[in-house]
């Protein structure tokens, strides 16, 4: 009997002996099971980010394309000191703007007027100046046409004196 005792005590170590083996087996091919899928989700996103992959591709957006020109009347807009500024400005749309007739440019006139007036001159006189002032009024006039995306902004006149 006692070989009998024996062997269900060995079968029994060799049990809990073999479930203990065969879970970290499982979790060691999880493991690199999820290694792996990180991996592949890393290099997909790099190769689409990283090596230029665009949006354009997959079709869902384009680069915006220039669309309708609205062109103002000049205006006289008083700056600090004294000074004047006689602006003419003309805002292009992009072609996503389908609106006929193109938008209204008395917002745009009006936005104009309030941006440049009380200006300090002098940065206005300098090529650096003209392209500040030029950003902020498209940023200022991006804001004024939600519906309407602005392509650009283009300066027709611009005399300070």
């Amino acid at each position: 009997m006692a070989a009998t005792i024996a062997a269900p005590k060995a079968d029994k170590a060799d049990k809990d002996a073999a479930p203990a083996e065969v879970p970290a087996k499982k979790k060691g091919k999880k493991k690199k099971l999820i290694i792996l899928v990180m991996l592949v989700v890393v290099l997909g996103a790099g190769a689409k980010f990283g090596l230029g992959g665009s949006k354009k591709a997959d079709g869902a957006t384009a680069a915006p394309k220039p669309g309708p020109i609205v062109a103002l009347d000049a205006v006289t807009v008083n700056l600090s000191g004294g000074h004047y500024l006689r602006i003419g400005i003309a805002v292009e749309f992009t072609s996503k703007v389908s609106a006929t007739p193109p938008p209204d440019g008395a917002v745009a006139t009006d936005q104009t007027i309030v941006y440049f007036t009380g200006q300090d001159p002098t940065p206005l006189q300098t090529p650096a100046g003209l392209a500040a002032a030029k950003k902020g009024l498209e940023d200022k006039l991006t804001a004024a046409y939600p519906d309407d995306p602005i392509y650009d902004v283009l300066f027709t006149s611009f005399v300070v004196q």
